[in-house]
């Protein structure tokens, strides 16, 4: 199979503009990565050989099989290894690069904080005596949520990355859009279909904290009327208040994730910085309607036009026979069928689904101009 490299160019007329060629990256690592592991059904029948040799005591066929298949065996591993890996090397404008940077930072500022969770569940409070007079308990998960710089699995790429590890679910900042890393594959979505909020929630916390916490006061689990320990009861435990940053990342797709960062600052300049990079990038005009440059040879060509030649849409040359117009437009339509879309954000169905109308229409438009050439060619 080989190792997959795409060169891809993000510039100002791009920004935010779902593609549908992202579901064909997706794909791709996708496919790479499940792809069927021979190294272990080769080994495995090398063994059940080797054993049966040695049971009909040919033990030198038996060694001699099981050396040459574990070498056939690591060498299938080590091509698997290899090809299982996707690189994306990126080339960004200087305002693109300015965005990017500007996301790094944000992770860079909000991997500050000493611990962040994510909350398991949440249930309302019946008797608030018993609580502490909280309103609701609250369960964080075990495992602390990491904010790390790390290579997506089996992707490489010229650029530092910044991820949300969230342990069942992983979300890579790419430059032009947003991995997610769940049950072992690979989906998208832009930034403006992510949504990012912060507030700051009081916690009632026994135990040790994280020293950059905010700390308002003391309270106990079980307190009378007017907000003092119950007197006389056992095990009646001390509980700190505590101001944590809540941070609510949300999408379209099934994500509603809620996360409790240690240092509420620090998740206000994140969802703050974060912010001013989606409302920058936010479109301010219909998809179709944006203005693109130029391509050059070999560039993929990321938006749709009304305006351009149904020859540019399929890729072909104005005098292109039947059959070539017919070949571009199976292959064309291949790439960005909408069906294509499964796993991304809606917003890339339904610029699949504009692109496809595009290209039939140019595809119509051709082989009509095709025929009636050929008919006009006959009758001189």
């Amino acid at each position: 199979m080989g190792s997959m490299h795409f060169d891809i160019h993000v510039g100002k007329s791009y920004v935010n503009t779902p593609r549908p060629q992202v579901a064909e990256i997706i794909a791709d690592i996708n496919h790479r990565i499940h792809q069927p592991n021979y190294a272990k059904v080769g080994g495995g029948i090398t063994v059940a050989i080797a054993l049966m040799a040695v049971v009909l005591s040919y033990e030198w066929l038996g060694l001699l099989i099981l050396i040459c298949g574990g070498i056939g065996c690591g060498t299938l591993a080590y091509y698997r290894r290899r090809d299982r890996f996707t690189t994306l090397n990126y080339r960004c404008d200087h305002d693109i690069q300015l965005r990017f940077v500007t996301i790094q930072k944000a992770c860079q500022m909000l991997a500050q904080s000493e611990k962040i969770w994510m909350e398991a569940a949440c249930k309302p409070v019946t008797n608030k005596s018993q609580n502490a007079g909280a309103s609701q308990v609250i369960s964080l998960s075990k495992t602390p949520v990491k904010v790390i710089c790390v290579s997506p699995p089996f992707i490489q790429t010229n650029i530092k990355v910044w991820a949300i590890d969230a342990g069942f679910l992983s979300l890579f900042f790419l430059p032009d859009y947003i991995l997610l890393w769940r049950r072992q594959l690979y989906s998208a979505m832009s930034y403006s279909a992510l949504k990012i909020g912060c507030d700051r929630q009081q916690i009632n916390i026994a135990g040790d904290l994280p020293s950059d916490a905010k700390i308002l006061g003391q309270t106990w689990q079980h307190l009378t009327a007017d907000g003092k320990p119950q007197p006389g009861l056992r095990g009646n435990q001390k509980l700190f208040k505590v101001q944590y940053g809540l941070l609510r990342v949300m999408a379209t797709i099934g994500i509603n994730l809620r996360f409790y960062v240690s240092n509420v600052d620090q998740a206000e300049q994140f969802t703050q910085s974060f912010c001013s990079v989606q409302q920058w990038l936010s479109p301010r005009q219909p998809w179709e309607q944006r203005q693109t440059s130029p391509k050059s040879s070999g560039e993929t060509d990321y938006g749709v036009s009304h305006n351009r030649p149904a020859h540019e849409i399929l890729g072909v040359n104005p005098n292109a026979s039947l059959d070539d117009i017919r070949a571009a437009y199976h292959r064309v339509a291949r790439m960005n069928h909408p069906d294509k879309m499964i796993g991304l954000a809606p917003e890339f169905r339904q610029l699949a689904e504009q692109r496809m109308k595009v290209i039939t229409a140019a595809y119509k438009t051709l082989s009509q101009r095709s025929r009636q050439e050929s008919m006009q060619n006959g009758r001189s």
